[in-house]
Parts: structure tokens; sequence; C-alpha cells
């Protein structure tokens, strides 16, 4: 089967008959590997932030990944059944990623209520040694990323790279078109309770995690700006990262959108900034 057959019948399948679609989907994107993604180390030093809603304390063992057989449903970056470390890096500030994190976990932002106040414990790395990540990144998806910024510098470095790393000239336009439909897949938004939506892009990365340390995706909860986000494999997570610690932030929603650090503004402040007049307006959200 060709690549553009195959881009062809994966773009066609209707991943809403989930239970009939799984081993047509796992059997098109087995067949796409052995194909090379462009790489690009993520840094000794580099913080990543993970958070967690259901963290029980502060310490490294409650932000570590879950047991395998507690994942049930398909992820963006992974398969049911499969545990790999989710996390977020930003581009200026570390408080860049805990912002990123925070969005990519919070209920508030997620289901689009439009009040309401959560608890998000939010902890950070340290990547102890450089770990080679494969990159899912397209100039065309995510068009309006910022300049100067992660997500743009890999846009701008995959078309640099583009004609080097498939073999055959001729291969390259299919090999770009494929690029492009993956990273179309990790850049989709999926409403809560969808999760077969994920299927493509959670094959993809299962492959490609088999052989490769990581990936690195723009999130799709900031539109690509600010940084992105990572997923790894949890031996890599054991052997390259270094637990910095965690702490409570406190997300707040009225009529826009807040993030404070707890206990870092008084009621009061947090109320006008929301324009309330109090913040025991706001229900708790779990």
């Amino acid at each position: 089967m060709t690549l553009s057959n195959i881009i062809t019948q994966l773009s066609s399948i209707h991943l809403e008959e989930s239970s009939k679609c799984i081993n047509c989907v796992r059997q098109l994107v087995d067949s796409v590997f052995p194909l090379t993604w462009l790489h690009h180390p993520l840094k000794v030093g580099t913080i990543i932030s993970r958070c967690r809603k259901d963290a029980p304390d502060f310490e490294r063992e409650s932000f570590g990944c879950k047991s395998p057989d507690l994942i049930t449903k398909f992820q963006r970056a992974s398969i049911p059944y499969e545990s790999v470390f989710y996390g977020s890096v930003g581009d200026q500030e570390a408080e860049d990623g805990d912002f990123i994190a925070m969005l990519e976990t919070s209920t508030l932002h997620r289901k689009k209520i439009i009040k309401g106040i959560e608890e998000i414990a939010v902890s950070r790395w340290r990547v102890k040694r450089d770990i080679p990540m494969a990159i899912i990144c397209h100039p065309k998806v995510f068009v309006d990323a910022n300049q100067n910024s992660s997500v743009n510098a890999m846009q701008k470095n995959y078309v640099r790279c583009l004609p080097k790393y498939p073999a055959e000239e001729d291969f390259i336009p299919l090999f770009d078109r494929l690029v492009e439909f993956v990273a179309g897949q990790f850049a989709k938004k999926v409403l809560e309770g969808n999760n077969h939506q994920y299927m493509i892009s959670a094959f993809f990365a299962h492959n490609s995690l088999s052989t490769d340390s990581g990936i690195i995706y723009p999130s799709v909860q900031v539109n690509g700006k600010l940084g992105f986000n990572v997923a790894l494999r949890q031996d890599i997570v054991e052997n390259y990262l270094e637990f910095i610690g965690a702490e409570k932030h406190i997300l707040y929603k009225a009529n826009k959108y807040l993030q404070f650090p707890a206990n870092k503004y008084p009621d009061k402040y947090i109320a006008e900034c929301l324009n309330i007049d109090d913040l025991h307006f706001l229900p708790t959200i779990n």
C-alpha cells in the first residue's frame, strides 16, 4: 500500500465507530513506520511542569506515571493501558509551562464552565541529561504561533530539514503530507468524553515511543503559544528527570479566566479582578 493510500484511508475513517476501527487504525499506522521523524533534544536544565487534580500530597510519587491498568481511554499521545508522562515546557519562564499544564488539566477550562474555583497541584521536573525527542509539528498547523516561540522555531526547523531526511526526492511531498496530517491529528480539539477522537494520534505516539524517548507537540489548549507539550516514556522519567517540587494553585473563573498561586493575593483583590462582589459566589469545581 502506498503512503498516499494510507493517508487517504486514515483521513476517511469515522472514529465515532471506535470499536470497529481500532484494528484498522492500528494496522494503517503500523504500516507507516519505521519512517523517521524530525528530532530535537530536550536540553539539560529544561523545566517540565506536570499537573494533577487528584494528588494526595506534594511528593514525587503523587505526580509520576499512573498504573497502566488505570488508563482505559485513548489520550492524545497514548493508547489505553499505556502509561505516559505528560508535561508542558514554557517558552520564556517556568510559569508559562505551569500555565499550559494547568489549562491541559483544568475542568473549568476544558469543559468551558462559565464560573468556578478549582484547585490544581502543579509539579516541576528538571531534565538531568539531554533527551532526544521526536517532534510532531508542521508549518501549516498552528500557523499563528508567536514569532520566536518554540513552536515557530520547530516549524522553521522542519522546513529547513525537510529535504534532508526522506531518502528519495519524489517521496518528499508525500512525507510532508503525512507530517501535516499527523500534526493535524495532534492539534484536534476534542470534547470531554470523546476520547476515541484521539485514536490516530495515540497510535502514532505509541509507535514513536516504542523507539523514541518522547515526543514534542504544540498545546491545543493555548493554540500553540507560550510553549509546548511533551509525552515521555516512564523509564525516561526515572532516568532523565529530577523532581523539584510541587505546590497547590487555584484557578478562578468568572467574567474572565485568571490564575493565581494559592495564598498570594487576598480574596477581595481577586474578586475585584474578576469583577464580582465575593468569591463565595463561585462554585467549587471538583
